[in-house]
């Protein structure tokens, strides 16, 4: 009778396999939303006004535009997949054309392969220095997010030993227009073209 019972009692091979089915599930878990969803290539350059007028106060910090509800997030964050070379720069020629204007001086210039947050979900992005921008005195985070429409923003700050001035600034776009993102005192071209990962 013990033996019966014993064997009653023993697992089967076919009952631990499903049991520990949740588990290996688990393990196996799909990639998030943003690392598995479309990519965008995002191209920028950031160029400063070789004069500043001193009509008005521009060190003020915007308040942020564009920005819509900054509620809790709840979606992947947005993620880096590669920096491009110079060599796959698209806005080369502007660049070079700012910078032999005399108007303009660039600051920095470049281009990346990346995911995107969801619009409106607590807003996450990516700073310079994630990107490979490391200008002293430029820092800030760039957002690109998707809703219904495609949406491109800078929280940026420039200062040189002087004032600080800031972009605070997210609009919707469209793939591939050469957008401007102003402030009398520093200025932000930016493009956004679909990619592969």
């Amino acid at each position: 009778m013990p033996n019966l019972l014993a064997r009653a009692l023993r697992p089967s091979a076919a009952l631990l396999l499903w049991c520990a089915l949740p588990a290996l599930a688990q393990q196996a878990a799909p990639v998030p939303p943003a690392a598995s969803g479309p990519v965008y290539t995002v191209e920028i350059i950031v160029l400063r006004a070789s004069s500043v007028g001193a009509a008005e106060d521009w060190t003020v910090t915007p308040a942020a535009r564009g920005f819509g509800n900054d509620s809790n997030r709840s979606s992947p964050l947005p993620q880096l997949i590669r920096i491009l070379p110079a060599s796959d720069y698209k806005l080369a020629a502007m660049e070079s054309t700012l910078r032999s204007s005399g108007a303009w001086r660039p600051l920095a210039h470049a281009a990346w392969v990346q995911s995107v947050g969801v619009w409106g979900d607590g807003h996450a992005g990516l700073s310079l220095s994630d990107v490979g921008v490391n200008v002293p005195g430029l820092s800030g985070t760039i957002y690109v997010e998707r809703g219904q429409y495609l949406h491109l923003g800078f929280n940026i700050s420039y200062a040189n030993g002087g004032p600080t001035y800031t972009i605070n600034e997210m609009r919707s776009i469209k793939l591939g227009d050469k957008l401007y993102f102003d402030h009398p005192a520093f200025g932000i071209l930016a493009t956004v073209s679909a990619a592969r990962r």
